[in-house]
């Protein structure tokens, strides 16, 4: 794998006036960007309930077994195609049920784990499915609704316009001619989609509702004692901005003392203040109706308790397995080391190395999610024929 270098004054200029990409010269290593590892090298990888992982693994194979083998998995360098999974998954799918040593030794046959060779620590945070009172039609009682995607919001490909933005989208609306922003948070929230019968379900509270936006899925439990899950379906296309760094910013939460559970106790404190804090994030999810009991991820497939990964699909591609080790940040906790798998993506997940774990459904799930701001490391879990390719660019 070449990799190219910005050569900054009169020689960058020169270079570039001649139109060439300049391979590194002598006196510029190239670095490997990944590094190979034993997995005698991953701290209480022997002790891990893998098992868990591998059931979660099965459910990302459906839709990689269901991909031509040329499909190019993104990011091409960690995804490859999809025919670089499908003899894993095949094996896998013959598989009913392995214990933990037999997904193990699944996992250590048909993988070779990397990691990144500099700049290997990122932010872990957690996400789950809250569980919230609500009802099917508006009532005195229940009268916030979440929304069904609005058939104005459009997601136009800009691959299809110039083949160097593949896999780049932006999402807005047409007025009056012109393809312009989706409206934001603070419109919705007044109204702006009133009377186009899209709402699928009313809460009790505005909060309840923005944090079901931000988890992306949720649980609604009705009066009659029914439950129905919904999940991410699309968004407004604006930016996603974190509510808890403006309460830091103004002293109103210490820094170590953020969580999803602390915001929640300010918004209760200050009713007044909630909406003016809740609309400064723009970002606005819309919902769909599930079938079963778990959310689904952004790949497809129901997600697993603990073994999810929400990841940034600029670098991680979907299905892969990723062995964690993270530092909790309130020293208190153990540390988590274990294999997940990457299956789903968030607004606020981005950058090389960030993630976020999903840890299921209802409050406990909330209160191990809410607190979590981890500092750690992953690493890849490559098919072997994908992992031999990677070792020959990177020279390793």
């Amino acid at each position: 794998m070449w990799k190219y270098f910005i050569i900054s004054g009169i020689g960058a200029g020169f270079f570039l006036s001649l139109g060439l990409l300049i391979k590194p010269f002598a006196w510029l290593q190239d670095t490997p960007e990944f590094i190979a590892v034993s997995y005698g090298d991953l701290e209480n990888w022997s002790l891990d309930n893998q098992s868990q992982a591998f059931e979660a693994y099965k459910k990302s194979c459906q839709i990689l077994l269901a991909q031509p083998a040329a499909k190019i998995i993104a990011p091409e360098t960690l995804g490859g195609t999809a025919a670089d999974w499908q003899d894993s998954c095949k094996e896998a799918q013959d598989k009913n049920t392995v214990t933990d040593g037999e997904a193990r030794q699944f996992f250590e046959q048909n993988f070779t784990a990397f990691s990144y060779s500099e700049n290997t620590e990122g932010l872990f945070t957690g996400y789950y499915a809250p569980v919230y009172k609500g009802s099917d039609q508006p009532t005195e009682k229940y009268h916030y609704p979440l929304y069904g995607v609005p058939e104005s919001l459009k997601k136009i490909d800009l691959g299809q316009f110039n083949a160097e933005l593949k896999g780049q989208f932006i999402i807005g609306e047409v007025k009056e001619g012109d393809f312009i922003p989706y409206k934001d948070r603070k419109t919705i929230d007044q109204g702006a989609l009133d009377h186009q019968d899209l709402e699928l379900v009313w809460l009790k509270s505005p909060v309840d509702a923005f944090f079901m936006h931000i988890q992306g899925s949720g649980v609604i439990r009705y009066e009659n004692g029914t439950q129905k899950t919904f999940g991410y379906a699309g968004k407004n296309g604006q930016a996603y901005q974190a509510i808890g760094k403006f309460l830091i910013k103004n002293g109103q939460i210490p820094k170590k003392d953020m969580s999803m559970q602390k915001i929640r106790r300010w918004i209760s404190d200050h009713p007044m203040k909630a909406k003016s804090l809740m609309w400064k994030n723009p970002s606005y999810i819309f919902f769909r109706p599930l079938a079963g009991a778990a959310p689904i991820g952004a790949m497809g497939v129901e997600l697993t308790a603990g073994r999810s990964l929400a990841v940034d699909r600029t670098y991680v591609p979907y299905g892969m397995p990723i062995w964690l080790d993270l530092a909790p940040s309130d020293r208190e906790s153990d540390p988590i080391q274990r294999l997940v798998i990457a299956q789903d993506t968030g607004g606020a997940i981005k950058g090389r190395v960030r993630a976020d774990v999903y840890w299921g459904v209802g409050q406990a799930a909330g209160w191990r999610a809410g607190p979590m701001k981890d500092q750690g490391r992953y690493y890849f879990l490559l098919p072997n024929i994908l992992a031999q390719r990677l070792r020959s660019e990177e020279g390793l």
